[in-house]
């Protein structure tokens, strides 16, 4: 059973609070507020950026990773030519 972190909202309007809970994606229909002790409701977050996929000059892109590899196998092929 994988265990994921998920927003979360109540659904009392006077406490209305958001936050993040570790749970089973089969328990999500189950979460309390922390506060207050209503139901919530699951709340669709922000995605994961991944800094590999060209955001972060600091990390190649996966463009650079696929350039890199196609000149490793250009590489390699042109050694079995060779022989």
């Amino acid at each position: 059973m994988t265990r994921r972190i998920y927003e979360f909202r109540c659904l009392n309007d006077e406490c209305g609070q958001v936050f993040d809970e570790y749970v089973a994606y089969e328990d999500i229909h189950t979460v309390k507020c922390p506060d207050c002790g209503s139901d919530s409701k699951k709340q669709i977050s922000a995605t994961r950026i991944d800094p590999r996929l060209g955001l972060d000059a600091s990390f190649p892109t996966m463009q650079d990773k696929w350039a890199r590899v196609r000149r490793q196998r250009a590489k390699i092929e042109s050694r079995r030519d060779e022989r």
